[in-house]
């Protein structure tokens, strides 16, 4: 390369207003060695540095533009893109950045579809499930889970709190903390108490150390309340069956061989021992029926009704129901609807079990005063009942003979009766009460019973409302 000539003032300006040295300075040099007069080199320099910064700033004016666009960005992904006029540079460094936020834009919709998509998985998975990170916080559900915990057990969202505020049992926790530790797969049953008991076994998978993104075991629950319900029950069966039908079946044994026997030709023993078979065959099939409601309600007691009933027709054929099987001496009921009494969330067929047997018992044993039945909208729950807000009350009151303090807690309890012999001659299994309980459970209502010696009981049933 040939050597710059610097004998021309010229083309050392020339060279000087390159990007290597400021023309200004060139000047002022010019100036220093007499090759130019101060008063030129002034000059020249004050209008090679006006130029220069006019030049500079509208230049800069764009990417101040620029940097206010990615700030804005930074809130809003979708901020609409300055308008550039001056500066070619940063045209082409908005197009660039223009073509990266529409392939972030993409890839964005790309992971939100995806997360969706899994999130819809999870939630179509019927037993409740967590993910958990690696120091035991949730960082994902499913619907189930968020349906088991979040509306009944614990305020506020799942995701972010540690395993320990949802499930309280050491064994799940040290189950998650060995899994988690020891990356390999353990098991734990535990049990929630209310507002109906549950036990569910937890399984805690390690997921791959691949994951990067928090995730790392997966907590999941199987329900094993029917499976465990269904063996207590059987045992249940056996023993409760053995015990209230062994007097009933010998009388109808004893009373059989005595017909076969010795009275085999005897009309008198024949017309008296016919009706206690009978009346004895139909207490072990009341008995019978009784037990198998019960077990039913018990087995799907975990899961509540949705539908919303009016529980006026169900009330008004109960009432006529017993009105005729009493048409000898017919019962009297007075019936109390307020106006403004709501429908209830409830199974209309076990409703009819529960008005039913409370109507049967107030009847048996305190209706020659008639019975009361008051349906009503309770502003106030019971302090035992589940949720918030106002609720349906149905309310049975007799006026007989009252049933003593000490015998109120346990009259719901299978085969309790503060009378056993008038119970039995009444024809009472001693069921009615504990399946009432068992009912308004599922319905995640309550039974309250108030009794008064000599003034008589009253049985309330308070069951939800729709929202």
């Amino acid at each position: 390369m040939a050597p710059t000539n610097f004998a021309s003032p010229r083309r050392l300006i020339a060279w000087a207003m390159g990007p290597c040295v400021p023309a200004w300075s060139v000047l002022l040099v010019l100036g220093g060695t007499g090759r130019l007069s101060w008063t030129e080199a002034l000059v020249s320099s004050a209008v090679v540095f006006v130029f220069m910064a006019l030049l500079v700033f509208t230049r800069l004016a764009d990417f101040d533009l620029m940097i206010d666009y990615a700030e804005r960005m930074l809130a809003d992904p979708d901020a609409p893109p300055p308008q550039l006029n001056r500066s070619a540079t940063a045209r082409r460094l908005l197009a660039a950045i223009t073509a990266l936020r529409k392939l972030w834009a993409e890839r964005r919709d790309e992971a939100g579809a995806l997360a969706k998509s899994r999130q819809n998985i999870l939630d179509s998975l019927p037993d409740p499930l967590f993910i958990l990170d690696n120091r035991r916080r949730i960082v994902s559900t499913n619907g189930a889970a968020r349906e088991l915990f979040e509306t009944e057990r614990t305020a506020g969202p799942l995701v972010g709190r540690d395993l320990a505020g949802i499930i309280r049992d050491p064994k799940v926790l040290e189950a998650a903390d060995g899994a988690l530790v020891q990356t390999k797969k353990a098991e734990a049953e535990f049990t929630l108490p209310s507002p109906v008991e549950r036990t569910f076994l937890a399984a805690v998978v390690p997921l791959s150390s691949s994951v990067h993104d928090g995730r790392a075991a997966l907590v999941l629950l199987h329900d094993q309340t029917e499976r465990l319900k269904m063996d207590q029950m059987r045992a249940d069966f056996v023993a409760n069956a053995s015990h209230e039908l062994r007097t009933p079946l010998a009388s109808v044994l004893g009373f059989t061989e005595t017909l076969l026997g010795p009275a085999k030709d005897d009309p008198e023993a024949q017309a008296k021992f016919l009706p206690i078979m009978l009346t004895q065959a139909e207490r072990m099939k009341r008995l019978i029926d009784d037990l198998l409601s019960l077990s039913r309600i018990e087995l799907h007691e975990h899961t509540r009704p949705t539908e919303a009933v009016d529980v006026m027709p169900t009330l008004r054929n109960v009432i006529e129901l017993i009105e005729k099987q009493g048409a000898d001496n017919k019962p009297v009921i007075r019936v109390t609807a307020a106006p403004d009494a709501p429908k209830a969330v409830a199974d209309i067929n076990e409703l009819y079990q529960v008005f039913f047997n409370l109507l049967g018992n107030a009847v048996k044993y305190g209706g020659e005063k008639g019975v009361d039945v008051e349906v009503a909208l309770s502003q106030t729950r019971p302090k035992d009942m589940p949720g918030r807000g106002a609720c349906l009350k149905i309310a049975v009151r007799d006026y007989g003979e009252g049933i003593p303090r000490e015998h109120l807690a346990r009259l719901t309890e299978r085969f309790y009766r503060v009378d056993n012999a008038r119970s039995r001659q009444l024809g009472g299994t001693g069921l009615g009460l504990a399946i009432v309980k068992h009912i308004t459970i599922r319905h995640r209502g309550v039974l309250t019973i108030e009794s008064e010696i000599g003034k008589g009981s009253t049985f309330a049933v308070f069951l939800p409302v729709p929202a």
